[in-house]
């Protein structure tokens, strides 16, 4: 990596952070009054000088338990995505590589150093640990204007679980800010709680 220029990366968001001011919470940081509440927010807060809708190649889903959400979160395999499932939407930001290592500390509820993240972003398809957490891998996807872009995922994800209201609703006004329609965010959200199939 560069010691000049900070290098860019895009990280694709798939789910709270769909939304504009739940994502920057991660950058510039925010207090009690939000409904993710408090973050200390990245090293350094430039906000996102990009973004874009994606497609997320992977069996994202909600499980486990979030106290913060008090219900479950998206979590993201590192594994193709079934025949039955829909294409996962995502949002890529343009941040910087080393915004990445405060995204992906907060993630997990994490002082940023205790990531170990490469030099460099991984290549498409590669998975990179980059911390001891339950979001511990950084996913290589499709180059974006010949930069680098990366996901979130995981070595062991949680059991499936059922979303909260609020963390839904973020998601679905983070999907309408992206420009889907109602019917077409609700097909979505609904796809990813897997609990509706057992």
């Amino acid at each position: 990596m560069s010691t000049g220029e900070p290098t860019p990366v895009w990280y694709v968001a798939y789910g709270s952070n769909l939304l504009a001011a739940r994502f920057d919470s991660y950058l510039r940081g925010c207090g009690e009054d939000t409904p993710w509440g408090p973050h200390r927010g990245a090293a350094d807060p430039t906000p996102a000088t990009g973004d874009c809708r994606v497609t997320v190649p992977y069996p994202v889903f909600f499980g486990g338990h979030s106290r913060r959400w008090d219900g479950g979160c998206c979590f993201c395999p590192d594994e193709p995505i079934p025949d039955d499932r829909l294409t996962v939407v995502g949002r890529a930001w343009r941040i910087t590589w080393d915004q990445m290592a405060d995204v992906v500390a907060q993630e997990n509820g994490l002082p940023t150093g205790e990531t170990f993240l490469p030099p460099d972003p991984p290549d498409p398809g590669e998975a990179v640990r980059v911390l001891d957490g339950i979001i511990d891998l950084l996913i290589g996807m499709d180059r974006i204007d010949g930069e680098a872009v990366c996901t979130l995922g995981s070595t062991s994800p949680p059991p499936i679980g059922p979303p909260s209201n609020s963390y839904r609703d973020v998601m679905a006004a983070g999907m309408a800010e992206m420009g889907l329609d109602p019917e077409e965010t609700e097909r979505h959200l609904l796809d990813l709680d897997l609990t509706r199939r057992t």
